[in-house]
Order: structure tokens, then C-alpha cells, then sequence
């Protein structure tokens, strides 16, 4: 077996394991590419496929990225492992272990020996929960991830209220508004001008799949904001296996389209003023009117501890019934002590 990162040659490849390797918690689902993934600007320092190679095929592959957050009131250098992958064909065999070692190093190599490595893991996928008891040294609380559906009348308008676009001249702003708005959160990742700026102008196509929307007053001052991602453009999610009680509530809500596959607008980087949750509600609302079209949902990530734009979806009916609880797993790759063992993993990741 060959543990290496990925290249061109391997697309292929890559598609023919994500079509046999649905994700194995309690909602399974593929992804659908629509454009190469090398093509896929991801929001950070650094990004990595690594792929196992067995015999000249593609048996298994992992995702790592690099960059900057906040952890237990640092600022770190944090390594995301995400979207390991077994072909059926190829396991119980000790690749995923071997996969997550070789990333594990890499992340050292990267970003130094005190680099936080950090897991996503939906809840109910066993096979990865296990991988990462191997190597994390806490488990944070469950992040709840929901699709909610767009809406099919406009919301009523609120006088003196404006969503629109935000123009370049207010990208310093936003940004400092959006790194404070998650100062107290373990794994927000840290936001300024440029570096806002730069995910604006991310896409594979000659126009945007990153926006970014706020409401302001009569006098023009921003209130909130929220960012798009146009994910449904680059991929699709089908999904496979939805429990008994998620299809009947679907039944009624409607979030998993027929036919089962969804092109997600993802919503974050959210952010309101103080005392202005109302303003960041008739945005949400706004959003979810004026972007119908562009998706079969919004995606929003939250902590359900915590109160923020995205973390309470507002109004009736916006409580749709697939939702993913992924749990943070995570350690310090020096395996130095952390200073508050039981500190729970905090947030949506701006």
C-alpha cells in the first residue's frame, strides 16, 4: 500500500470511491462532484487529498487542511481531517488507520509538532468514531448541522430595513465583526480583510460562488451579515438512508428533495450587532426568498448551546427534519496536556 497525496490522475478514481463509500452515519449520503475537486478553492492555508493506493487503484482517501483558529483561548495552527474513505473492497485491513497516521505526520510536518488536529464526525458513524479514539484526546459537544428549506412566499418587509450585498469599502468591518462575533469559540477560524476578500473572489467559474449579505438601517450602518457559499454549484449530496423518522417528517417538511438529492447553499460567517438578532432574523428570511433558486436549501452549522444568527433558524417551519450531529474529536499532535481536559468543543466554524 502506497500513502500519498492525490493528483489529476486520480479523479477517477476518487469518484468511483465516493459513489461506493456513502457516509455511514445515521443519514448516508454520496457526494455528487460537479467540477474536479482540485478545482475547489477551500477556505484554507493549505489543502491536501491524500489518497492509499492498493494495487494501482484508489482504495481509500482522507482530506487535510490547514490553517489558523481559536483553541481554548489561543490562537493555533489546527489541521482538519475530514472525509476518509474506505472502498467496501479494501477494508478492515488497517487502511483508514494507516491513512489517518500519514495525515497526522503531514499536519506535524506543516504546521509544527504543537499543530490541533480536529475531526468532524456525524453522529451514529461508528467505523470513524473509532479511528479517532485511537488518536483524540477530547471529545467536544455535538455541532448540529440542518437543512432548511427555502422559502416559497417573500417575507413581509421591515420598514426601514435593507438586505443587499456587501460592496468592498465594507469587507474591514464585517470582517472584524465576524472574528468577534466568535471570539469565545474553540475552532472559529480567524477573519480579516484580505482574507475575506480572498473567499469572495474563490470560484472555478467566471462568476462568484461566495457572497456575502447584509441588512443595514435607514443611515446605511450595518446591523448583520451572512455568508453564502453556492456548494450545490460545485457538488451535490444524494442522499441514500434517511431513520424512519426523518422520512416521515420529510413527508411534511419537504427538505430532501424526490429522488433524494440536494444542492446546498451553505450559510455561515453570520454575525449581528448588539440587539439587532431581529435585523439578522429578516435577513435569514430575505435569504432564504431571494436565493430559492440557487439551491434546494440553506446549510447551516450551529452549537446548540450557544445563541448566534444561525444557531436558533428563526420563525415556524424552519426546523427541517435531516439533520447531521457531528461531534468534535481532537489533540494536540505533541500530545502536550491540554489545559482544561473536559472543555468542550464550542461552535459554528466562521
Amino acid at each position: 500500500m502506497i500513502v500519498r497525496e492525490a493528483g489529476p490522475a486520480d479523479e477517477a478514481g476518487l469518484a468511483t470511491l465516493a459513489g461506493a463509500s456513502p457516509d455511514g452515519g445515521a443519514v448516508a449520503f454520496t457526494p455528487e462532484q460537479h467540477v474536479p475537486a482540485r478545482e475547489v478553492t477551500r477556505e484554507h492555508d493549505i489543502s491536501e487529498c491524500v489518497v492509499a493506493e492498493v494495487g494501482g487503484a484508489v482504495a481509500a482517501s482522507g482530506q487535510l487542511d490547514i490553517g489558523t483558529c481559536r483553541f481554548e483561548g489561543e490562537d493555533v495552527r489546527y489541521a482538519l481531517l475530514s472525509t476518509l474513505r474506505v472502498h467496501p473492497d479494501y477494508r478492515r485491513r488497517g487502511i483508514a488507520a494507516r491513512l489517518t497516521d500519514w495525515r497526522l505526520q503531514r499536519a506535524a510536518e506543516l504546521a509544527g509538532d504543537d499543530v490541533v488536529a480536529v475531526a468532524y464526525i456525524q453522529a451514529g458513524n461508528a467505523a470513524s468514531a473509532g479511528n479517532a479514539r485511537r488518536w483524540a484526546t477530547q471529545v467536544g459537544g455535538r455541532l448540529i448541522v440542518t437543512p432548511v428549506p427555502m422559502r416559497r412566499r417573500p417575507p413581509r418587509p421591515r420598514a426601514g430595513l435593507t438586505v443587499r450585498p456587501a460592496v468592498d469599502a465594507e469587507l474591514g468591518e464585517i470582517a472584524a465583526a465576524i472574528d468577534a462575533h466568535y471570539a469565545g469559540h474553540d475552532f472559529a477560524r480567524r477573519w480579516n480583510q484580505t482574507r475575506l476578500a480572498g473567499w469572495l473572489a474563490a470560484s472555478p467559474f467566471p462568476d462568484p460562488v461566495n457572497h456575502y449579505l447584509v441588512v443595514t438601517d435607514q443611515s446605511g450602518r450595518l446591523l448583520a451579515g451572512l455568508g453564502l457559499h453556492e456548494e450545490g454549484r460545485l457538488s451535490s449530496l444524494l442522499i441514500t438512508h434517511l431513520p424512519a423518522h426523518l422520512r416521515a417528517a420529510n413527508a411534511v417538511l419537504h427538505v430532501v428533495p424526490r429522488g433524494g438529492r440536494m444542492r446546498n447553499l451553505i450559510a455561515d460567517k453570520a454575525w449581528f450587532a448588539p440587539g439587532q438578532l431581529g435585523a439578522a432574523r429578516y435577513l435569514w428570511e430575505v435569504t432564504r426568498w431571494e436565493w430559492r433558486n440557487a439551491g434546494t436549501s440553506l446549510l447551516l452549522t450551529h452549537d446548540p448551546a450557544v445563541q448566534s444568527t444561525t444557531s436558533s433558524p428563526p420563525g415556524p417551519g424552519c426546523r427541517p427534519p435531516a439533520r447531521r450531529s457531528p461531534c468534535a474529536h481532537a489533540r494536540r499532535c505533541a500530545n502536550r496536556p491540554s489545559s482544561n481536559s473536559s472543555k468542550r468543543a464550542r461552535g459554528p466554524r466562521a
